[in-house]
């Protein structure tokens, strides 16, 4: 069974491809060029590298939000194109949820923050892969209020926004815990493999059903608001 896994959540993205839940191949770029220039080269390589006919593919998982809105709108794109004109299931996951399953190995707390600008992040926190709270925009403090909830158990803080604030994080959480820089990023094998167990569970939809997952107002929607 071949599961094909796309993310373009933030800068860094790529494409994963899976058969019975092993690794195939894996494109990740963290570079400043658009998703819409290099996802769907990066894509046909993948399946050409691999001998695969994106007719043998037997799921489409994909990467709905939150993060970048451009990114995010790219990625859902591809992929409900692709079903869509190959009659095949799609699968769509958060990034929070990706994450927290691409970690789930960690014995303590596994908190993903996918940057939203201004100390604010998405976030969610999880245990074993499976989700400790609802998935929340706020701000840095909201997390760090939180984190000092669990202060019995080490906590694993992941992602760009991770890294992007993790001096403050480091000072204001004293069990926090930080990967290496280049492990941190979400991978998108692990979309792949996520989308895998899912589709063998049946929670698939169709090229339809699935859009993006914003978590927040647009800043063109925020203006538009403050001007009327």
């Amino acid at each position: 069974m071949y599961a094909l896994g796309i993310d373009t959540s933030t800068l860094t993205g790529g494409v994963a491809l899976l058969k019975n839940r092993q690794l195939i191949g894996e494109s990740v770029l963290n570079i400043r060029t658009t998703h819409s220039e290099r996802l769907l080269p990066s894509l046909e390589q993948l399946l050409l590298d691999a001998n695969v006919d994106s007719k043998e593919l037997d799921v489409v998982a994909v990467v709905t939000g939150p993060g970048s809105f451009t990114g995010i709108r790219i990625g859902v794109a591809t992929g409900k194109g692709m079903c869509y004109a190959l009659g095949k299931p799609l699968v769509g996951l958060t990034s929070l949820e990706v994450f927290g399953w691409q970690f789930k190995y960690f014995s303590g707390l596994v908190i993903p923050l996918v940057d939203a600008r201004r100390k604010n992040v998405y976030w969610q926190a999880f245990r074993q892969g499976q989700s400790v709270n609802l998935p929340t925009h706020g701000s840095l403090g909201d997390v760090i209020a939180f984190c000092n909830t669990y202060a019995d158990e080490q906590i694993l803080f992941v992602g760009d926004g991770a890294i992007n604030y993790s001096d403050h994080l480091r000072e204001e959480v004293v069990n926090s815990v930080f990967p290496p820089v280049a492990l941190s990023l979400l991978k998108p094998g692990a979309v792949a493999d996520l989308g895998h167990i899912r589709f063998s569970q049946g929670l698939t939809g169709d090229a339809f059903n699935i859009n993006p997952t914003y978590m927040r107002k647009t800043e063109a929607e925020l203006k538009w608001q403050e001007r009327t």
